[in-house]
C-alpha cells in the first residue's frame, strides 16, 4: 500500500497516466488525466514522442528471438537420419544455413514487434530529418560524391548561361519568348533533380535511424544479455572473462558509429528536455494544490507526492 512519503518519478507518472483506465477530470484533485493535459501543452514535442515510443516499449510484451541451436539442431537430425555421419564441410555449410534461417525469423519476429509500437514512425521520421539536417544522407561513396558535384556545377553552369541568353534577348522578340521558355525547362529540370538527390539522402537517412532507434531501444549486447560476462561453453554459468561480444559493457555496438552516437545522443537530449519541461508544469500543479490543501509545498525537483483519494459516497436518492 502506498503512504503519502513514497515517490515516483517523472517518467513513472508519466508511464502510469499512459496506462490508465480513469482519465476523469476533477477540478478538486489532480489526477492521470491532468499529467495527460500537461503532457500534450509541453512544447518539446519531439521528446514526448520519444518518451512514448520507450513507454510503448517497456509495456508490450517482447518477440521471443530463436538462436542458431534452434534451428540447426532439427536440420543435423534429418541430415543424418539415414544413418551417415556429415563431413566437416557438410556441418559448417548446414551451421551457415541455419544462422540465416534464424536471422530471417528473427527479423520477422522483431518487425511484427515494431508495427506494435505506434510512435516508432513519428520517432523515425524526426531522427531521420535531424540526420538530413546534419548532411548524414550524402553518400560516402567518393565516386558518387564527385559524380554528384559535377553535375551540380554542369547545372549551375548550364543555368547561367540560359540567364544571360535571356539578358541579351531583345525586349518582346520571339527570341526572347524562346531563351525563356528554354530557362523555365532547364530550372524544371534541375529542380527535378535536387528533388531527387534529396529523396536520396532522406531514404538514406531513414534507413540510418531505423537501425539506430532499434538501438537506442534495446542496447542489451545479444552475445551476454547485459551480464558483461561471457558464459562457459556447455554451461549456464559464467567463467569470470568480459563478454568478448561487447568487451564487457553489456551493450551491443551502435549502428553507424559517430553518426549513431550523434544521433543517440540527440534522442537523450530532447527526452530531457521533455522530462524538464513535464516536470515543471507536474510540480507547479502539485505546489498550486499543496497551498489550497494547506500542506508545505513540495521542494523544487523532488516527486510529487501520492495521496490516496478517499472512497466516493453514493448519492442517496430522494
Amino acid at each position: 500500500m502506498l503512504t503519502n512519503d513514497e515517490k515516483r518519478g517523472i517518467e513513472e507518472i508519466y508511464t502510469s497516466a499512459m496506462n490508465s483506465s480513469d482519465l476523469r477530470v476533477e477540478a478538486d484533485r489532480p489526477g492521470d488525466a491532468d499529467v495527460i493535459i500537461v503532457a500534450g501543452w509541453t512544447q518539446a514535442r519531439i521528446g514526448g514522442a520519444m518518451l512514448r515510443l520507450h513507454t510503448e516499449y517497456d509495456s508490450t510484451e517482447k518477440p521471443r528471438m530463436a538462436d542458431v541451436e534452434y534451428f540447426y539442431e532439427p536440420m543435423l537430425h534429418t541430415a543424418e537420419s539415414n544413418g551417415r555421419k556429415l563431413t566437416k564441410e557438410e556441418r559448417k555449410n548446414l551451421k551457415r544455413r541455419a544462422h540465416e534461417k534464424k536471422h530471417e525469423f528473427n527479423v520477422q519476429q522483431l518487425s511484427l514487434f515494431l508495427e506494435r509500437l505506434k510512435a516508432l514512425p513519428d520517432v523515425r521520421q524526426q531522427a531521420s530529418l535531424q540526420m538530413l539536417k546534419w548532411g548524414m544522407g550524402q553518400s560516402h561513396d567518393p565516386v558518387t560524391r564527385s559524380e554528384r558535384t559535377e553535375m551540380r556545377e554542369h547545372d549551375a553552369e548550364m543555368l547561367k548561361r540560359l540567364r544571360e541568353a535571356v539578358s541579351a534577348a531583345p525586349e518582346g522578340s520571339a527570341e526572347l519568348e524562346a531563351a525563356n521558355a528554354d530557362l523555365v525547362a532547364a530550372a524544371a529540370e534541375v529542380d527535378g533533380r535536387r528533388r531527387a538527390e534529396a529523396q536520396e539522402d532522406f531514404d538514406r537517412c531513414s534507413e540510418k535511424a531505423s537501425a539506430i532507434v532499434r538501438w537506442w531501444l534495446h542496447q542489451i549486447c545479444p552475445v551476454c544479455g547485459g551480464t558483461k560476462l561471457q558464459v562457459a561453453e556447455g554451461t549456464n554459468r559464467h567463467n569470470g572473462k568480459a563478454c568478448g561480444g561487447c568487451d564487457g559493457t553489456g551493450k551491443s555496438e551502435i549502428p553507424h558509429q559517430h553518426e549513431g552516437r550523434r544521433v543517440a545522443n540527440w534522442m537523450d537530449q530532447c527526452i530531457e528536455r521533455y522530462r524538464a519541461s513535464l516536470g515543471q508544469r507536474v510540480y507547479g500543479r502539485q505546489a498550486a494544490e499543496d497551498v489550497r490543501m494547506g500542506l508545505e509545498p513540495t521542494p523544487v525537483g523532488a516527486s510529487p507526492r501520492i495521496r490516496l483519494r478517499a472512497p466516493r459516497v453514493p448519492v442517496q436518492g430522494g
